[in-house]
């Protein structure tokens, strides 16, 4: 038998292996066909009874409404979706069928079980909420590890919060401040606190490499290109940055022709080696510094303004340490940690050395408040450093310090450093109440005066 020319048998087969569910109904609503897997969807057998009828079951509640139902009624295609009697949500479409004269003869429909899609569709809903959900409590874990280095303080405060922004996108950062606010220490954060923490970190002082090098230096050369190159060529910083992350510190002081080079740089991300003849691709991410004023360069021809605007897409100008002096005592301890690990030591300040210290203006910031640490460290005499340093004469500074103050403040900036430093261990009310051996009320009282205060 040609299977062309029995065209039942074909349709049968089209039917029965059709994936979706399959209704047949005659102009009255009577069923004359069903797929298979109808009683399962809708609950009614595969081989309905003769007198069995679409808007009976319609009246039933089988169909909520019957789409062929309103097929028949209105002689039109309609698509709809729906939910069973067994609680499975279907899309259905049902189109009329005429015979050769144009005379409404029945109608038929296709319904597909899409119950699984509405389920992924919730879960990946309910997904995406948890995503964001985590993209906060990850932005609240950033903001909680950098304040655990920078106690509160209203202006870092605001900075700290850009950096929790802008730590993983690709953006050239511009950090701006005096010299010695920690720029670079700022930089290694938003490194470390990024994706590319597992990559280089590499910082480069435009201002220290001499012109007649910093070319060769920032973007390498190859084989040959000058006299004295090496063979096989170098790689410059950019490239050796690989995927992690380049600082350009006082990118006032490069040179002007290379300014140029570092806007393609920018732009294109790929640089071509001195003396090379095909470019190289780059994945760094790059954050410059300085302590100039830019816009003053720019308007002194200086510096270009093209380059200007690329690099300040994102521009955090970082305070002075006199104008967030909640850090100096903490700086204190970890640069005296770090000196003692130096020189193989033991030294600590007193504690009016140490309220004396956080009331200097210390103009030149941190690099100042550094190299007077290693000073002391090295020059006392004692494990307890005092106001008897080789070189210094605290004594009158000693004198007008007490002049200045009174028992009950010199008393507080104690106590507020003590519990500064204590709540970056502890950072709740209980916990640091059962630390101190004091009551969770008194621990809070503490906690509003000197860590919430603005």
């Amino acid at each position: 038998m040609d299977l062309r020319e029995d065209v039942s048998i074909l349709l049968k087969h089209i039917l029965e292996h059709s994936f979706d569910e399959i209704f047949i109904a005659d102009a009255v609503g009577n069923i004359l066909y069903t797929s298979q897997t109808t009683e399962k969807m809708f609950g009614i057998p595969f081989k309905p009874k003769m007198n069995q009828n679409i808007f009976e079951l319609e009246k039933e509640g089988v169909f909520s409404p019957s789409v062929i139902a309103n097929v028949l009624r209105s002689a039109r295609k309609e698509t709809r979706i729906q939910e069973t009697i067994h609680n499975r949500k279907t899309i259905i479409s049902g189109y009329p069928i005429y015979d050769d004269k144009g005379i409404l003869i029945g109608a038929l429909s296709f319904s597909r079980d899409i119950t699984e899609f509405e389920y992924l569709k919730n879960e990946n809903e309910q997904v995406a909420k948890a995503v964001q959900l985590y993209k906060k409590e990850i932005e609240k874990l950033k903001k909680q590890a950098i304040n655990t280095f920078f106690p509160n303080n209203e202006k870092m405060g605001k900075v700290l919060d850009v950096i929790s922004k802008v730590t993983d996108l690709d953006v050239t950062v511009l950090l701006v401040g005096e010299s010695g606010v920690g720029k670079n220490r700022i930089a290694r954060m938003i490194h470390e606190m990024s994706k590319r923490s597992i990559h280089p970190f590499i910082e480069v002082n435009c201002g220290a490499i001499p012109e007649s090098l910093i070319e060769s230096e920032l973007f390498g050369y190859e084989e040959g290109a000058f006299t004295g190159a090496k063979k096989g060529g170098k790689q410059g910083y950019f490239e050796a940055a690989g995927e992690g992350t380049l600082i350009l510190d006082e990118i006032g002081e490069l040179p002007m022709n290379l300014q140029v080079k570092l806007l393609s740089v920018l732009q294109n991300k790929s640089l071509m080696r001195i003396g090379g003849k095909k470019s190289v691709q780059l994945s760094c991410r790059i954050i410059c510094a300085t302590n100039q004023n830019l816009e003053e360069l720019v308007n002194s021809k200086q510096f270009r303004e093209d380059l200007y605007y690329r690099i300040n897409i994102v521009k955090i100008i970082i305070p002075p340490l006199r104008e967030r002096r909640e850090e100096i005592i903490s700086l204190i301890f970890d640069i005296t940690k770090e000196m003692n690990k130096k020189y193989d030591m033991n030294k600590r300040f007193t504690p009016a050395m140490l309220a004396w210290i956080g009331q200097q203006e210390w103009k030149g910031n941190i690099r100042e408040l550094r190299n007077f640490i290693e000073k002391a460290v090295i020059t006392s005499g004692e494990d307890e450093i005092d106001f008897e340093i080789d070189g210094e004469d605290f004594e009158q500074i000693s004198e007008k310090r007490m002049k200045e103050t009174t028992l009950q403040k010199y008393m507080e900036s104690i106590e507020k450093e003590f519990i500064m430093r204590m709540y970056q261990k502890y950072p709740s009310s209980i916990k640091l109440a059962e630390k101190l051996n004091i009551s969770q009320s008194t621990a809070n009282r503490k906690i509003q005066k000197y860590i919430e205060e603005r």
